[in-house]
């Protein structure tokens, strides 16, 4: 937040000490009517209302980032704070302190009558665009209204995604086998891939972990093996030719799953999907031989998906058991239930905490279970004494049905129903369109009996949940807004034709957009909601501007100059410091700047086009229409307005 508001923390101080400054340069030019602490004064009380408004208007802009849910929330609120403190603080800056620091520091100063050649350079080139926008009027809101028409057809062919990658240099990448394959076999698989890699400048450290203790948060079992490997700055230069390069290393390992992926991305995915992917496909349903089936049918349909890469199915293979069936009738004969039984049967096979062992001033868990070769022998547990209430001992095979079988290796649920999950990463195409096309290819070749449904989850999932988000409480500030910037300027037409002008400045987004591959993130749309806030930020002031010439009784054409080219530094130079203060994110990117860029990069590029409408369209705006969209001057004695009295 402090990164992206950097630019824009010394607004209202420029606005402040241009204005101030451009009357002292006036008022020397009329030979010293007024003394510099009564033009001081008076300066700030021309600007503080604009100046308010902004702020207030800023914060109402910004207010949807507040209402994202989930991960995506705890990204961006923190960094709204942050923005939104800065731009607080930032008013009240040049409120208090400007003033302040003018009248210590401007009373003492030479002022020229003359200005800067750079802004006179300015004025010179925006004098003829300005007079151009005036005598061209339908020109200028023909073209601004095409290219505002053409950036609304573009934007659906956009892709759409959660966030951008995360660039991360150490991969963590899972090969999952067979549930049967043994831990050396696992290991082993682990070892080729890192004998494919290790001769390669691209990567600098690799190392393989097999299988994850029953006690670990993240309990895995022999068959799941992870490679870490670590890509150099040789590979991050081109990054995706090295994830290329490790993936046609886990390739070679055959009937094994890979899914390459980084630490975060991984943790993400997780805790949006509960898979280590950014799409999986959930099938529900009773059955498991049936859940498989489907889930077959699904992953040779999702095979034939351009982008699609790590493909796989869940693994759920029958696997060698003992198998404990309770007679429930001669259970209830001893005085047992089968909860009872079963609680039994757990100690006896899984073990049970029974109490604390303390030896050298450390605890450790005292667990009561069968020895090891017991749990393995058969015999052993047919003939496990089970006490009945009666203080009897009875087999436990007199009770239930022990036998040597085969079953599921795994049983998974969610919401109480059995799934099966076919999971896979995007690469070369963003997600949305990915999963838009698996959803059309499942939905078209795939039978699901009755009682049995399908889920798609994962990243995009999270996406089309942020964006609706964002976009229903941004029109809802819309709302607040519009009413704001009434009470503010005093007049319905003038009021909507800045609020009409809003969609305008998002060309120069979409434009750059665009031009950086395409694809629309949280971030990106997180940009999109800071431009709201500069555009009518600028319109705000100019608009201002206008009335108070206006009221002061100006001709409307001289309202328009003078109120233009007044405004003209102070505009450009807020756009300079904010465009220099999103460059070094715009241009340097990679790790670090993966959701700073996006964002940068659409205000970056509608800084553009919102200056642009604030010094053309608008006045072209008042030329056309004229005298319709200045407030009544009795509805305005003086501009002691409403943003004063919150």
């Amino acid at each position: 937040g402090l990164a992206v508001a950097i630019g824009t923390a010394i607004d209202d101080a420029i606005v402040y000490g241009e204005n101030t400054y451009r009357r002292l340069r006036e008022n020397e030019a009329e030979g010293n009517p007024l003394t510099p602490l009564e033009i001081i004064f008076e300066g700030s009380q021309e600007v503080r209302d604009s100046l308010i408004g902004a702020t207030v208007i800023g914060i109402i802009v910004f207010s949807p980032i507040f209402t994202l849910p989930g991960i995506e929330g705890k990204i961006f609120t923190p960094m709204g704070i942050a923005y939104l403190a800065v731009v607080v603080v930032s008013s009240l800056e040049s409120l208090l302190v400007s003033p302040a620091l003018c009248a210590i520091l401007l009373p003492a100063t030479k002022v020229s009558q003359r200005e800067p050649w750079l802004a006179r350079f300015c004025k010179a080139i925006y004098s003829a665009c300005l007079n151009f926008s005036m005598k061209n009027p339908l020109l200028i809101m023909g073209t601004a209204t095409v290219l505002t028409v053409a950036s609304m057809v573009v934007i659906p062919s956009f892709g759409r995604a959660f966030l951008p990658e995360f660039q991360e240099q150490t991969m963590v990448n899972t090969l999952l086998s067979y549930p049967t394959v043994s831990l050396e076999v696992s290991t082993k698989a682990g070892h080729v891939v890192e004998e494919s890699l290790k001769n390669d400048k691209r990567f600098t450290f690799i190392q393989t972990r097999a299988g994850r203790a029953a006690g670990d948060s993240d309990a895995a079992g022999v068959n799941l093996a992870h490679v870490d490997v670590e890509i150099s700055k040789l590979g991050m230069e081109n990054r995706e030719e090295s994830l290329k390069i490790m993936r046609t290393a886990f390739e070679k390992i055959p009937g094994a799953a890979a899914n390459i992926g980084g630490f975060l991305q991984h943790r993400m995915d997780e805790v949006l999907s509960g898979v280590r992917s950014s799409i999986a496909v959930k099938i529900f349903g009773s059955d498991l031989a049936e859940l498989r089936k489907i889930g077959q049918e699904v992953e040779k349909q999702m095979a034939t998906v351009n982008g699609v890469v790590d493909l796989q199915l869940e693994p759920q293979l029958p696997v060698p058991q003992i198998q404990i069936k309770f007679d429930r009738d001669a259970a209830s004969r001893y005085g047992h239930t089968v909860g009872d039984l079963s609680e039994t049967i757990e100690t006896a096979l899984n073990g049970k905490v029974v109490s604390k062992v303390l030896e050298n001033q450390q605890s450790f868990d005292l667990v009561v279970w069968l020895k090891p070769e017991a749990r393995q022998n058969i015999e052993t547990i047919r003939n496990l004494l089970i006490d009945t209430p009666n203080n009897q001992k009875i087999p436990l095979a007199s009770i239930a049905k022990i036998e040597r079988g085969k079953g599921p290796n795994t049983i998974n649920r969610e919401n109480v129903s059995r799934l099966i999950v076919v999971s896979a990463n995007a690469k070369g195409r963003d997600i949305r369109s990915v999963v838009t096309e698996i959803e059309t290819k499942v939905k078209s070749n795939v039978q699901l009996p009755a009682g049995y449904f399908i889920q798609y989850a994962g990243q995009f999932e999270a996406e089309e949940r942020a964006t609706k988000n964002i976009l229903v409480f941004s029109a809802i500030a819309f709302v607040a807004i519009t009413v704001l910037m009434y009470l503010s300027v005093k007049s319905i037409p003038s009021t909507l034709m800045i609020m009409i002008n809003l969609p305008i400045a998002l060309v120069g987004g979409v434009i750059a957009v665009a031009l950086t591959g395409g694809v629309i993130s949280i971030a990106s749309l997180v940009g999109f909601v800071s431009l709201f806030g500069v555009a009518t930020r600028n319109g705000l002031l100019l608009v201002d501007n206008y009335n108070t010439k206006y009221a002061e009784g100006m001709p409307m054409k001289e309202v328009i100059v003078k109120g233009s080219m007044e405004r003209l530094n102070a505009i450009l130079m807020t756009a300079l410091t904010s465009g220099l203060g999103l460059a070094p994110m715009v241009f340097q990117g990679g790790s670090g700047q993966e959701l700073l860029q996006p964002l940068s990069i659409v205000v970056f590029g509608g800084l553009f086009t919102s200056t642009a409408i604030t010094l053309l369209v608008l006045p072209a705006l008042y030329s056309k229409f004229g005298k319709h969209l200045f407030p009544k001057k009795e509805e305005e004695p003086k501009p002691e307005q409403f943003f004063m009295h919150l």
